[in-house]
Order: structure tokens, then C-alpha cells, then sequence
């Protein structure tokens, strides 16, 4: 009778762990796959961005952790050539989240694009994407371009959806 102050100690720091262990990993230990940023203003969405995602997103290990990966291109519709940041924004009705994406080589996939001219290649980008970063929900996937050498930026939402629940991420890309 003289120790139940040991098991509620215990209990109580199992649930404060069950409650902060995700949040955690996610700001500490997690390297790829996090959000830039959360809360992140946008401009107005604009018809000026010719884009393409990819038809799947796939999951793979990176660093020891595990991943999904998505694949698209992005470019400014009068300015093929002109060299871009972009990030995949994936907004929900709570608000916005910003996500990195690196520059990769895809086989085949901006040369589908019909206008396709040699030096659009830097057009082409990977997002990795961590489902610990997520809450469940439904989030609408956007790409903020903005110009590496200067002023500009525009916003683009895309058909995409990515639907996390606890134990799934799914997408989908509709027309």
C-alpha cells in the first residue's frame, strides 16, 4: 500500500509518452521527410504553372527511415528555363504545411510535357515525405515555385490529395 505513488508515476509518464513521442521524433530525429514549416502564407493561387505529379506514391527507406516519395515537375509557363525553389505545400482546413522537395532526374517524365525543350530538366522534382509528420486527415497538395535569382512566386493547388490515417497514407490524382 506504501508504493502507489510508484505506479501512478509510471502511468503517468506512459501516457505523457503515448501523448509526446511522435512529436518528438518528428522535431528531433527525424532527417528527411518533415515539414519546413507549418502555418505558411501563400499568395494567391495563379494559372501560370505548368505542372505534372506523378501517377503514385511510393514508399522506400531512406537513411533508416521510412519514406514516401513523390515525383513531379513544376515551371513557370512563360519561362521555361528559369530556375526555381519548389515546395509542396499540402493544405488542410487547420492550415498549411511547406515541404522541401530536391531536384531529381525522372526518366521519360518531363519529356512527356508536349512543349519539352532541352534545359527544362532542372524542372524536375522528388518530395520525401515522412508519415510520422502528418496528422490524420485529408490534405490538398499544392506547388509554391519561386525564383531562385530573384523576385516571383506563384502558387498552383493540384488535383492531388493525400489522405493519412494512423496506419495508412494514400493518394490520389484526379484530372
Amino acid at each position: 500500500m506504501r508504493n502507489w505513488y510508484k505506479h501512478f508515476i509510471a502511468v503517468a509518464l506512459l501516457i505523457i509518452y503515448v501523448f509526446a513521442a511522435n512529436p518528438l521524433y518528428v522535431r528531433f530525429f527525424l532527417k528527411d521527410g518533415k515539414p519546413l514549416g507549418t502555418q505558411v502564407a501563400l499568395p494567391n493561387t495563379s494559372k501560370d504553372v505548368i505542372y505534372q505529379l506523378g501517377d503514385q506514391i511510393q514508399s522506400l527507406r531512406v537513411n533508416g527511415q521510412d519514406l514516401y516519395q513523390l515525383n513531379g515537375y513544376a515551371f513557370f509557363q512563360y519561362n521555361h528555363e528559369q530556375e526555381n525553389n519548389i515546395t509542396v505545400i499540402l493544405s488542410k482546413a487547420t492550415g498549411n504545411m511547406a515541404f522541401a522537395t530536391r531536384p531529381v532526374a525522372l526518366p521519360n517524365m518531363i519529356e512527356s510535357y508536349p512543349g519539352y525543350t532541352k534545359g527544362m530538366d532542372h524542372a524536375e522534382f522528388s518530395l520525401l515525405l515522412s508519415q510520422n509528420a502528418l496528422a490524420p486527415g485529408t490534405y490538398h497538395i499544392g506547388i509554391l515555385l519561386q525564383n531562385k535569382n530573384g523576385a516571383g512566386q506563384s502558387y498552383v493547388l493540384t488535383g492531388g490529395l493525400l489522405k493519412k490515417t494512423p496506419n495508412t497514407l494514400t493518394y490520389t490524382l484526379t484530372p
